[in-house]
């Protein structure tokens, strides 16, 4: 359990640091898992923004959010295991929205592999400076992402697994 509480705190860390260097107002971590051979995505870390705190981000299992991968910006990255740039609202899901009462108007969406295996999503939402995510944005997060995901991330995120 101990391992689970600081593997939360090297990602929420990271989804931190992601937030303030691409000025996203948040940003979410969905895990991939399997439950009867079907592959979902469920929030693990959710609305992460640079002042946030890991308590008030932590998705408890019985509060989750579960995506199937045919569905919305997180279902399609994770099926295409590429990043998604969103500049408008058009191409997404709102369900998310309407639960949450939170309007999205962009998305920066880049999956998390281990290999070539699906582990998870990192989901941005809505640019800070600007009308929308820009291909610097991605260029950074895509950096940033391959450095933390590949030394620390994906040898350990497994444990999210366990819940």
């Amino acid at each position: 359990m101990q391992e689970n509480v600081n593997m939360e705190k090297v990602v929420f860390t990271l989804l931190k640091r992601i937030s303030a260097l691409i000025h996203a107002d948040r940003c979410s971590l969905f895990m991939y898992r399997q439950r009867n051979g079907i592959g979902e995505l469920a929030t693990r870390l959710f609305n992460v923004n640079a002042q946030a705190q890991l308590d008030d981000c932590v998705v408890p299992p019985d509060s989750e959010i579960v995506y199937p991968l045919d569905m919305g910006i997180v279902g399609h990255v994770a099926q295409t295991k590429k990043t998604v740039n969103v500049k408008n609202n058009q191409y997404f899901s709102s369900f998310v929205d309407e639960l949450t009462e939170y309007k999205t108007r962009n998305i920066l969406a880049t999956p998390i592999l281990n290999g070539k295996d699906m582990v998870a999503v990192i989901m941005a939402l809505n640019k800070t400076t600007g009308p929308h995510f820009t291909e610097q944005d991605e260029d950074v997060r895509l950096k940033h992402n391959s450095i933390h995901t590949q030394s620390t991330v994906t040898r350990h995120i497994f444990l999210f697994h366990a819940f």
